[in-house]
């Protein structure tokens, strides 16, 4: 396999599970600690891809780095994250209930769209 079809199907698969939890590059960048540039030139297969980041990726989009290496995308849809992947990135921070929600409201003004896919990962959904 050419390293460019390799590095094709990875940007097409992270636009893929990025698309399918209406994620913004922006979002997607924040969750894996990296630039949203970045993103953008995964996803048009114009940067060649190092491992660290690809487990980035991989955890930011809960799901396994082999997933992103696949060529089928099937069930990318359904929106729902690897428990596996979510272990993984989950470490043991603790905060009072009263601090949690402070914070959470002091994002929810600057990053609304972050707060919306914290709660979207902790199960939250909103009725109209």
């Amino acid at each position: 396999m050419e390293l460019t079809k390799l590095r094709e199907k990875i940007g097409f698969n992270v636009r893929e599970y990025r698309l399918g939890r209406a994620y913004s590059q922006g979002v997607l960048a924040e969750l894996c600690g990296l630039n949203r540039s970045y993103i953008g030139s995964v996803e048009r297969s114009e940067h060649n891809i190092g491992i660290d980041n690809l487990e980035r990726l991989s955890l930011g989009l809960a799901v396994s780095p082999v997933e992103l290496l696949e060529v089928s995308t099937a069930g990318l849809d359904d929106g729902t994250p690897n428990e596996q992947a979510i272990t993984e990135i989950s470490s043991v921070v603790v905060l009072s209930r009263k601090r949690f929600f402070e914070l959470l409201k002091q994002c929810a003004v600057h990053r609304p769209d972050l707060v919306a896919v914290y709660l979207d990962r902790c199960g939250v959904r909103f009725v109209k």
